[in-house]
């Protein structure tokens, strides 16, 4: 979808709202239409409360409702929103938070971690990617976001890993509206959106368009983002029934920053990029659904869902980096479409949820010398169908809870040396119990298991193209077993929350620290390993104008076996082939030891509400080997936030204006990632080995301006 027509959609919101405000004015206020006590609340999204773990739940999790996001949000990616959660740790490209960005999650990766929206899988299924650059501002288009750490409750689309982060959307607002945000920060930022609401129409539908736009220089040389994407929704109730539509479309114009840089390099220049600004990439992605959910009575209900997800572009990248020649277009499309069928019911103390999933998918990838001939061309093809059942029980103070999930997953691989592929089946079961110990306190006991399957990127060796027919059984699935202790605490100021961790591995398909040609990140199996670790998060309202929240997450992890492969070079520096060294109980890479968050808030001062975060994360490992003076250094960064009321002083469309102050220390040592090359010299029989660190630098001190506007 070209930026023309994102920018026409944007006009005509407008100019639909501003006839839309004449005709309200004009018209009788329409009598609402009563919704029957057996109907879900309106701004209850049924698929994604099935998908998600309520408050008895036995699961460790965080929610964040929609005035904290706002309050968080500046213009940053989605996952470096997310940071100040337990065990989540980010970056971005650019290093200023826009951009490509990406999370971890008790230092596994963001393509280990399953996100869905409305229901609808995120992840591209091939690699089990997510893009949050395609879609600008999905924090202002987000109603609620869950974070489910370890193994969780059964879902859709890629394996609950890690864990998984579940996004719901806004829903149309029952009256008209019309908000503007408009803001502008350092680096060449600038953004702008709109939230538009019909009101009810047309016998009861409601409707809601939200169109944004914006652009950064980004922090790191040649590394600008330009983004648009409208987001969409439309419900209404029936008697006993509710249907819902909601989606987005998005586009994005990045310089490529996906190079880490060498340390010595930083020193002199933070803002390098060793990618050059013709090496830059354009990509649109749109998803849409609609859900159907039907009232069965007082204690049941079933929903029915339909998707399609579709994304297309290409990255161009110089075939060779240093002399800057051969510029080479990698093209990139997929299109993928399902359906859930959710059915929830209430069998006197117990409840029960079912589901079933599937999706087929294809994608095709080609390389073209830039107004040349094409290289290559080769397709992807995944099919999936999974079912689930929960049963959660209400006994009294004891809340036990059972979660079983079977799933199927087939991908294919098809180019010039032939097609291959082969198919999965997981059983991935949960069990646990919560008990409630008193009036303020619980705790809570569970135990699961998930296994998934290798990614493409993972079979083909980082490859885009296969150069030999791919050996679809040389990289095994990856399991774990999960176990979380864990206990909270409620009063009326403070909550705390605290539990214990052991993520057991098989097979894990571990990050060896390296990246691909094209920068996607090398994995291979690794026999056993584990993460352990302990996690606090507490929120007290400590004065009726002091809020302190703090996360913390202390873990040992450890990989029992791993074999590095070094490349050897001779004393003159030529080449001459590769050698493995064994290595045991290793850290593995990217994952810190010790993370916290501290954050104040304070409204003392009228209409104002100023607030300070502190966030210090530990040295983390670059590779496997744990070798020293290859790790990213530990860092301490400050924020700042202030928001100001300004309807007190203007009144017309209560403005709300909030600076956000990130790095406020200044501090140039923030490496919040990175990768290492290892290599060893051979000279008369004695073989040296060496390594270079490189990193990910993040922003120094920026700040951010946002003015809200509720123009009616």
């Amino acid at each position: 979808m070209s930026s023309k027509i994102l920018r026409a959609l944007s006009i005509l919101v407008f100019v639909w709202a501003a006839a839309a405000a004449r005709a309200q004015e004009a018209a009788p206020t329409p009598t609402p239409t009563p919704t029957p006590t057996s109907m879900p609340h309106v701004s209850e999204n049924v698929v994604v409360k099935a998908l998600r773990a309520d408050d008895v739940t036995p699961v460790t999790k965080t929610d964040l409702d929609r005035p904290e996001l706002t309050a968080k949000s500046w213009g940053q990616e989605m996952p470096m929103l997310l940071q100040e959660s337990p065990s989540v740790t980010g970056y971005s490209e650019t290093g200023s938070g826009q951009g490509y960005a990406y999370l971890s999650l008790r230092g596994i990766g963001q393509t280990r971690v399953n996100m869905t929206f409305d229901g609808v899988p995120l992840n591209e299924p091939e690699d089990s990617a997510v893009y949050t650059a395609d879609f600008a501002n999905l924090t202002g288009n987000v109603a609620s976001v869950q974070i489910q750490r370890g193994v969780g409750t059964s879902t859709v689309g890629a394996a609950s890993f890690a864990g998984s982060v579940n996004f719901e959307s806004l829903n149309p607002a029952l009256s008209p509206s019309l908000d503007l945000q408009l803001g502008a920060g350092s680096f060449g930022t600038a953004r702008a959106s709109a939230n538009w609401n019909s009101g009810s129409f047309g016998g009861g539908w409601r409707l809601s368009l939200r169109p944004s736009w914006q652009t950064t220089d980004g922090f790191r040389e040649s590394s600008g983002v330009k983004q648009d994407s409208v987001f969409f929704s439309a419900a209404r109730d029936f008697e006993t029934s509710t249907l819902r539509f909601s989606g987005f479309a998005g586009e994005e114009r990045i310089q490529q920053s996906f190079l880490a840089v060498e340390k010595d390099v930083l020193e002199k220049d933070l803002t390098f990029n060793p990618l050059a600004p013709e090496e830059k990439d354009h990509f649109y992605e749109y998803l849409a659904t609609g859900q159907w959910t039907k009232a069965l009575g007082e204690s049941a209900s079933l929903s029915l869902q339909g998707y399609v997800v579709g994304a297309g572009g290409w990255y161009r990248l110089f075939a060779d980096e240093e002399n800057r020649t051969g510029l080479q277009e990698y093209g990139l499309s997929w299109l993928f479409g399902g359906g859930l069928a959710t059915y929830t019911r209430d069998f006197g103390i117990f409840h029960l949820t079912a589901g079933v999933h599937a999706y087929g998918y294809s994608s095709t990838h080609t390389q073209d010398e830039v107004d040349g001939p094409r290289n290559y061309l080769n397709h992807g093809y995944k099919n999936e169908v999974s079912g689930f059942v929960k049963l959660l029980g209400n006994l009294g103070a004891w809340h036990p809870f059972l979660d079983a999930q079977v799933r199927y997953a087939h991908l294919s691989y098809a180019g010039d040396v032939g097609e291959a592929g082969r198919g999965w089946t997981f059983f991935n079961p949960k069990a646990g119990v919560r008990v409630d110990v008193s009036d303020r306190s619980s705790a809570y006991v569970s135990i699961g298991r998930t296994e998934r399957e290798p990614a493409r990127s993972d079979i083909l060796l980082g490859e885009d193209n296969a150069s030999t027919l791919p050996d679809f059984n040389a990289v095994k699935p990856e399991s774990v077993w999960d176990v979380e202790l864990g206990a909270e605490w409620r009063t009326k100021d403070l909550v705390l929350r605290a539990n214990l961790y052991d993520m057991e591995f098989h097979d894990e398909i571990a990050l060896t620290g390296e990246l691909s040609p094209i920068g996607l990140a090398l994995r291979r199996n690794v026999e056993k390993s584990f993460r352990r670790g302990l996690e606090l998060d507490a929120a007290w309202q400590a004065l009726p104008a002091l809020r302190v929240t703090a996360a913390v997450n202390l873990n040992r992890s450890r990989i029992s076996e791993w074999t590095q492969f070094y490349d050897v070079y001779d004393a003159d520096g030529n080449f001459t082939g590769s050698t493995p060294r064994t290595f045991h109980d290793v850290t593995p890479v990217g994952t810190p030891p010790f993370v916290a968050t501290a954050g104040f808030e304070t409204t003392a001062l009228s209409h104002v509400t100023a607030g300070l975060t502190g966030r210090y994360v530990a040295a983390s490992w670059l590779d496997n080997t744990n070798t020293e003076g290859l790790e990213a250094p530990r860092f301490f960064q400050l924020d700042a936030s202030f928001r100001f009321d300004l309807s007190r002083l203007v009144s017309a469309g209560k403005p709300r204006l909030s600076v956000r102050v990130n790095n406020l220390l200044d501090n140039r040592r923030v490496f919040p990632s990175g990768y290492s090359y290892l290599y060893v010299t051979r000279d008369a029989g004695q073989d040296t080995v060496s390594g270079i660190p490189y990193y990910y630098a993040a922003a120094t001190r920026s700040v951010s301006v946002t003015l809200d506007l509720g123009l009616w």
